[in-house]
């Protein structure tokens, strides 16, 4: 690459990041490390110790628009790897340790959704991209070195794709990437071992292709606990919906005009949903939506829009929210190995990270947030506020 589009990465060190204004989060399988990403372009990594106290550790400098997205782009934790994208279509491969950036490439489609997948041929392990955004069709695209592999197409109402999350299989050797787009059409495509071997570009069209009604789609994720539930989360309600064919089990409006912005399950029976304002809402599933329920599926085929389920508790942190220039970026993930946190990660417009250990069961009186104000706001006992720290010195 030459003349005015060469793209130099510079990593800057010290114990105080400057400010930015976060745009994406990333928390590390093994939770001892987050990533920001932030409207300027720069990218933020920060130490996280096993008592969740966060420290800013580097600024990364290789992009030259805002990051849409950030992922994970290896397995384990001895080699630790993320990819970053960007407005106008940028894409690095950064190696965590040490802040290097190993591979950069610059595509015409913008990207607004990234995962990792990895899959084996024999005793090999390799690792996909699965891209998502301003275009109809999902990438695939070599993690090691950014190369797209291949297409899953639309052949049925093609379209910009809004969110997607990868079902993977324990008993058989497919997968499948479930998809909603813009229009609220679900989209399925099964990614076996012959398909991941693809190099040559040819296009996978998808297996099935229905309408859910999802308008506005905010985020799709697969129930890790069960493998037979989907949360699908629009601005104005959120549903969950069977794994398997994608029925509806239940529809919860928003109340009050809030607009939800993305929500995860943290239990076989419990979603976390969040608000573009920043709170985030603990519900308890009913009984037609768990598996393990004599009434499981019992809703199917009934009214559209249920009763609101009960409401565990809330997390409702609006301290200099109203000073904020854009929403507030929520997230959450929990640790794959020990240890075990649920956490729920929030950055804002100010530079500033929240963090949230989220308990199984109802916890004592949380103590006081790193900032020494009170870490929770009325009517929101239940969740412990762990952290609070700014990027800025």
């Amino acid at each position: 690459m030459s003349g005015n589009n060469l793209v130099l990465p510079i990593v800057l060190w010290g114990r105080t990041a400057p400010t930015h204004c976060i745009s994406s989060l990333l928390v590390m399988d093994d939770l001892a490390t987050i990533i920001t990403g932030c409207h300027d372009g720069q990218i933020c990594i920060w130490d996280m110790t096993s008592d969740l106290e966060i420290c800013p550790r580097a600024m990364l400098f290789g992009h030259t628009a805002s990051i849409t997205c950030l992922s994970k782009a290896s397995p384990g934790s001895d080699k630790q790897y993320i990819v970053s994208a960007s407005e106008s279509g940028e894409m690095c491969l950064w190696d965590v340790n040490d802040g290097r950036c190993i591979e950069f490439t610059k595509l015409a489609c913008a990207h607004t959704g990234i995962q990792f997948y990895q899959f084996a041929i024999g005793t090999e392990r390799e690792g996909r991209l699965l891209c998502h955004g301003h275009y109809p069709e999902i990438l695939v695209v070599d993690a090691s070195s950014l190369e797209v592999l291949y297409s899953l197409v639309s052949k049925i109402s093609p379209d910009w794709i809004s969110s997607m999350s990868v079902i993977r299989s324990h008993r058989t050797q497919e997968d499948t990437v479930v998809a909603v787009s813009v229009t609220g059409i679900l989209k399925v495509w099964i990614i076996t071992a012959d398909v991941s071997r693809m190099q040559d570009l040819d296009p996978v069209f998808e297996e099935e292709s229905k309408p859910i009604y999802c308008q506005g789609c905010q985020s799709i994720s697969f129930c890790t606990f069960t493998q037979l539930s989907l949360l699908v989360v629009c601005s104005k309600y959120w549903r969950v919906l069977d794994a398997g064919d994608y029925s509806l089990l239940c529809s919860v409006p928003s109340e009050n005009d809030q607009a939800w912005t993305g929500g995860e399950f943290i239990a076989a029976d419990k979603v976390i949903v969040w608000t573009e304002d920043g709170c985030s809402y603990i519900y308890k599933l009913p009984a037609s939506c768990l598996p393990a329920s004599e009434h499981f599926r019992s809703d199917v085929g009934k009214t559209t829009e249920g009763s609101i389920p009960p409401l565990v508790y809330s997390i409702a942190d609006r301290s200099d929210k109203q000073l904020l220039i854009c929403p507030p970026v929520t997230c959450f993930f929990y640790g794959r190995r020990e240890p075990f946190h649920k956490l729920l990660v929030q950055g804002d417009s100010a530079g500033r990270l929240s963090l949230w250990s989220i308990p199984d069961a109802s916890p004592p009186q949380p103590p006081a947030s790193a900032t020494g104000r009170p870490s929770l706001s009325p009517p929101s006992p239940h969740t412990e506020h762990v952290q609070h720290v700014e990027s800025g010195g």
